[in-house]
């Protein structure tokens, strides 16, 4: 079995132990019913302004990205946000004020800005940006996703190099002329949200953040994360985790007041896989 229907699999098993039902395509009947407990009113309100029409739709599949999302993060929004700095591995002098989940930061181009799962924002200014993957690493090859458009590379300059970041231009052209074509990473994301990041002018870490399985696909995406952080090198402050190291460390260093919370992730994602 490939990783991306075990992963399915098993959210089917949790839904049909907990009693909740859903349809073949695995989708829920009701949003509630697939999330921990009911949005807050900053997440709701971050996720109806993002464009991928999560609320309606996306977010109601037991597999969905934004419903782990929501379900990992949205906890986060109004306590201390110490424990999550520190098992992203996230300097704590530096502390979390804000959450904002499909988070919009324009690269000056036309069209739809890039949309971040989820910015952190410090008290210093900076962000560390989250980019989430549940299954998408695995379901499909990012053959022409990785691609970038030809507005990237107006006659008028060089769009990363202009915000000082020559080695992602260069791994801009390298895509753009096709020598580079993963199968599971898509660098051409990553690099617009690297842009986007960088016209705000803030200092940013870029955190991608992926469910771990096994199997050689996530073997072959380990090692195109591998790959793209190589070419970066430290030009970007990239930290590449899973969703099972963060949870570990989370499991270390939240409170209490989080047992709940845990024990709901450690039942849905982290026990049959």
């Amino acid at each position: 079995m490939d990783p991306a229907q075990a992963v399915r699999q098993a959210q089917r098993a949790w839904a049909q132990a907990q009693g909740i039902s859903f349809n073949p395509a695995g989708y829920v009947h009701d949003l509630e019913s697939n999330l921990r407990k009911p949005l807050s009113v900053h997440a709701r309100n971050g996720f109806r302004a993002g464009s991928g029409s999560e609320l309606a739709s996306h977010m109601r599949a037991l597999h969905s990205s934004s419903a782990l999302v929501a379900n990992f993060f949205d906890h986060w929004t109004e306590r201390d946000k110490a424990p999550l700095l520190s098992a992203l591995g996230i300097d704590g002098d530096d502390p979390a004020v804000q959450l904002d989940f499909e988070a919009k930061f324009p690269t000056g181009l036309a069209g739809t800005p890039p949309h971040l799962d989820l910015a952190i924002r410090l008290r210093s200014g900076a962000v560390v940006a989250v980019e989430s993957k549940f299954t998408e690493h695995l379901t499909r090859s990012t053959r022409g996703k990785a691609d970038l458009s030809s507005s990237y590379f107006p006659p008028s300059g060089d769009l990363w190099t202009d915000v000082g970041l020559s080695r992602c231009q260069g791994l801009a052209e390298i895509l753009r002329d096709g020598s580079w074509r993963p199968q599971f990473l898509d660098p051409g994301q990553l690099l617009k949200h690297v842009l986007g990041l960088a016209k705000q002018g803030n200092r940013f870490t870029l955190c991608y953040l992926y469910f771990d399985c096994a199997g050689e696909r996530s073997d072959a995406h380990r090692e195109e994360i591998r790959s793209f952080a190589a070419q970066v090198g430290d030009e970007i402050q990239l930290r590449a985790l899973t969703y099972q190291e963060v949870f570990s460390a989370l499991s270390a260093a939240a409170g209490a007041e989080s047992e709940d919370y845990l024990r709901y992730l450690g039942n849905r994602y982290f026990s049959g896989l």
